[in-house]
Order: structure tokens, then C-alpha cells, then sequence
């Protein structure tokens, strides 16, 4: 599937996506399984490409600040960024749509944000019957990174508290520290 550049911001601009919300928690998501989680939302992303729409399959977690998307876009990155996109590609152009797995999180790496291609639209439904295990696979990685991420923050962030009380402390000492000088009288010459 390949569309204008122009008629690809055009539809973003005007919100002509097709967009569902999915909702989980984390403990949710590992009791069903991630394909059983992810079938829906693949299934979705399917049926609305096959209509020429563009798509946006939203998987929330409402236990946490985590929020996974699938996307069908002409450049990897969200569909938010509608005004970059703008400026990186020529409106002239024609472009292939491709779905892309989006994962945001403070924990998933320095820039909250990952986005990886997942297939072009005719690879991701000729092999619909896999995606769900692979984008689930590329999921589990995802969010692994996110809880070695969350504990080492969780530590830094402890250490700094005791750094800073610890320097609370050594404030507090030397502002309660008082001089002590010893006056001792002049002796005067009679």
C-alpha cells in the first residue's frame, strides 16, 4: 500500500486515522498471554488497512505510565509527530505504508519513546496469523527493559536521597557549630 506524502499529512492532520483503544495492566497482560492480548489489536490494525484507512491500535496500562501502539505510518515515527514528518519528506512524494510497534514509558530509555517497523502493510497481512507472537516477543523485550530501567532508578533515586541528606546534615553541623574564644582580661600595668 503506498500513498502521496500530501495525502498522508492531509488524513493525519484531519485525524482521518482509525484509532482503538485497548486497556490492561501489566499483571493482566502476563496472566492472558501476550498473543492472546495482542490478536485483537492485530486483527484491528488488519482490518482497517485493508479498507485503505490508516491505523492506530492503542494498548494502555492503567497500573502504570506505559502506553504501546501499533501505527501504520510512511516514516518511523508516531503519528503525533505529524509537524516533523512534515519537514523531513517532500509532499510530492509517493510512500509505502508500513505498521510500526510504539512504546512509550520514562523507563523504556533516555528519550521515553521506542518505535521499531514491524512489517510493510502487505508483509503484515499476508503473515497476520504470526504478528501477534512476533509483535509480542518485541513487546516482552520492550518491557523487560522498562523494569531493569524502573529498579535502577528506583535505586539512583534512593541514593540521591541519601546523598542529600546526608549533605542536609553536614549543613545543619556546621551552622550549629559555634566558636568558642576565650576572653581573657588584659592585665594593665599599675
Amino acid at each position: 500500500m503506498e500513498i502521496a506524502v500530501a495525502d498522508f499529512i492531509e488524513k493525519v492532520e484531519t485525524e482521518q486515522v482509525t484509532a482503538q483503544r485497548f486497556e490492561i495492566t501489566r499483571g493482566a497482560l502476563e496472566q492472558q498471554g501476550k498473543k492472546a492480548v495482542l490478536t485483537p489489536i492485530v486483527e484491528f490494525v488488519s482490518e482497517t488497512v485493508q479498507k485503505g484507512e490508516l491505523a492506530s491500535a492503542t494498548l494502555a496500562f492503567t497500573d502504570d505510565e506505559i502506553e504501546f501502539r501499533l501505527e501504520t505510518s510512511i516514516i518511523n515515527l508516531p503519528l503525533r509527530y505529524v509537524n516533523t514528518i512534515k519537514k523531513m519528506l517532500s509532499d510530492e512524494d509517493d510512500m509505502a505504508v508500513n505498521v510500526y510497534s510504539v512504546i512509550e514509558s520514562p523507563d523504556v530509555n533516555a528519550s521515553s519513546l521506542r518505535i521499531d517497523k514491524v512489517a510493510s502493510v502487505e508483509d503484515f497481512e499476508t503473515h497476520q496469523d504470526v504478528m501477534a507472537e512476533s509483535i509480542g516477543e518485541w513487546l516482552d523485550t520492550q518491557l523487560a527493559a522498562i523494569k531493569t530501567n524502573e529498579v535502577h532508578r528506583a535505586e539512583t533515586d534512593a541514593l540521591k536521597a541519601k546523598e542529600e541528606a546526608d549533605a542536609e546534615k553536614k549543613q545543619a553541623k556546621k551552622t550549629t557549630a559555634k566558636k568558642t574564644i576565650k576572653k581573657t582580661p588584659k592585665k594593665t600595668d599599675k
